[in-house]
């Protein structure tokens, strides 16, 4: 029994691949994922997770945009499922607190007080979805109020509360046995005790029958003790059962209400600094291609891209979406009061996007808040950005320039090329590969060769990369055969707008620009 605000149907989520912490340490993803926790340790852990999980399909990105919807209208609903859920949690830890010993007795009472506890919180869920269900219009939270309302109704609390008040033993315990091989007991069962008759005929239902334990025989009463945990294991285990199945409800439920509330919590800190937020539009991926491999254990296939004027035809189903307005690094305006910079981005059809220009251009900064819009269209959360569209991607990949390795054991130009090669055995078709200055480490003839023998073989594969570079040997070869390879040219110019524009690759990245920074400071 799933609350279901995250996925629709039987989806589940799918863990994140194995560089997913190389992609949160690139991107700056941990300052967003501040921002959605507003110091709830919970609410991080859930934002880390849904941001970095494989990507779910369009449709459940949509359905959750839809009870985002209905979240940022009844902010108070999310945040009363989220305390709810978490009440639930703290009855089953304090109720497990109170245990100093195992055995099936001391099972049997905490399980008791567990579904006494849960009895009273499931009551409060149906209320408050008696109040909010009006209110409401996605599927999501449509679908949970009405199993809120069929699978908890009257009739199945009344019947709980019943069922822990027989539970409650009072220490009575009636069983009825039989006698197997060797005189050993077997077969019990426990049976309810008979009410006694009222009155002043009261029938005496004493057993004719009885043996009372010596006061201080230690051993008959270990052995009584055993003969009543067998008695009691199979009633203890049933509702042990019953207590676990309602927390993984409540469990769920808190982890869905982490993530909404999550995103509010961003929504806010954004748009208290003045900047602009959308829920994106995530399309389906086009069909794949011819399969081809990229490396021994990786093979990938079909097409995927970026571009603001495209050599297909848009509509062409090996086109896969991207544009964005206002497109700007959430991390960076979370660090600022004052609206940063941002930028425009058409892309149609292009299976690489190469950047170049002005060091301190905004580069690297375009770079982030692109990985950073796809990791959160992918979630169904806010996107930094007055608008963005994007075909579904199968993951957010990134290679950024290190530090040295203080071991000493190999050079920057091997981490690259190893870290570039757990790349290509993870990565699957319609990836998103980001790159800022790869292979800058070593001479620009081989870092440029090297470099566009990884792009052919992203692209050829299917994987849509983007690249920012100052080697301009690599930027202009690419250039010279765009008809071959249909690729987007941005430029960051020296005027230091931190904006990109679409221009051809220039054989300088302005150094003149340090050199009057050095020599000539006055001048600047």
């Amino acid at each position: 029994m799933r609350p279901g605000l995250l996925f629709a149907g039987d989806a589940e989520a799918r863990p994140a691949h194995a560089l997913a912490e190389r992609v949160t340490e690139d991107l700056g993803l941990s300052a967003v994922i501040d921002a959605m926790a507003a110091g709830d340790a919970f609410l991080a852990e859930t934002a880390r997770s849904v941001l970095l999980a494989a990507p779910p399909s369009p449709e459940d990105v949509a359905y959750r945009q839809e009870v985002l919807a209905d979240c940022l209208r009844e902010p108070d609903l999310v945040r009363e499922l989220y305390e709810l859920a978490g009440r639930a949690l703290q009855a089953q830890r304090t109720a497990a607190g109170a245990v100093y010993f195992d055995s099936p007795e001391t099972l049997l009472n905490q399980s008791i007080v567990t579904l006494t506890a849960y009895v009273t919180l499931l009551r409060d869920l149906r209320a408050l979805a008696g109040r909010y269900r009006p209110r409401v219009s996605s599927t999501g939270f449509t679908q949970f109020f009405t199993l809120a309302d069929d699978q908890f109704d009257d009739a199945y609390l009344a019947s709980v509360t019943n069922r822990i008040a027989e539970l409650s033993l009072d220490g009575n315990l009636l069983v009825s046995a039989r006698l197997g091989a060797g005189n050993q007991s077997e077969g019990f069962a426990i049976r309810r005790p008979e009410r006694q008759s009222r009155g002043l005929f009261r029938r005496n239902t004493t057993p004719k029958a009885t043996y009372k334990l010596p006061y201080g025989d230690e051993a008959a009463s270990r052995a009584l003790g055993t003969l009543r945990d067998r008695m009691l294991a199979g009633l203890a285990i049933s509702a042990d059962r019953s207590a676990r199945s309602v927390l993984a409800f409540f469990t769920a439920l808190r982890f869905d209400a982490a993530f909404y509330l999550g995103s509010l919590n961003l929504h806010q800190a954004l748009t208290t600094r003045g900047a602009q937020i959308c829920l994106p539009s995530v399309l389906a991926s086009p069909p794949p291609s011819s399969p081809s491999a990229l490396s021994s254990s990786s093979a990938l296939s079909s097409s995927s891209a970026l571009s603001s004027s495209s050599a297909l035809s848009p509509s062409s189903p090996l086109s896969p979406e991207l544009t964005a307005r206002g497109l700007y690094d959430p991390g960076l305006q979370l660090r600022l009061d004052e609206p940063v910079a941002t930028n425009d981005l058409n892309a149609d059809g292009k299976s690489l996007i190469m950047v170049t220009g002005a060091n301190r251009g905004g580069k690297s900064t375009f770079l982030r808040s692109l990985g950073l819009a796809q990791l959160m269209a992918a979630a169904g959360t806010f996107v930094a950005a007055t608008s963005f569209t994007t075909s579904a991607r199968s993951g957010v990949f990134t290679h950024f320039t290190t530090d040295e390795d203080d071991s000493k054991t190999s050079g920057k130009f091997d981490e690259e090329l190893r870290r570039m090669s757990q790349i290509a055995d993870t990565i699957g078709p319609h990836g998103l590969l980001l790159c800022n200055e790869t292979f800058q480490s070593t001479n620009e003839r081989e870092g440029s060769d090297l470099a566009r023998h990884i792009i052919d073989a992203m692209t050829d594969a299917g994987v849509t990369v983007v690249f920012v570079t100052h080697l301009h040997e690599l930027a202009q070869a690419c250039y010279d055969q765009r008809d071959r390879l249909p690729a987007l040219f941005l430029r960051a110019d020296r005027d230091r707008s931190f904006r990109l524009h679409e221009a051809p690759p220039e054989p300088t990245s302005h150094g003149t620009d340090l050199w009057h920074r050095l020599h000539h400071p006055a001048a600047l």
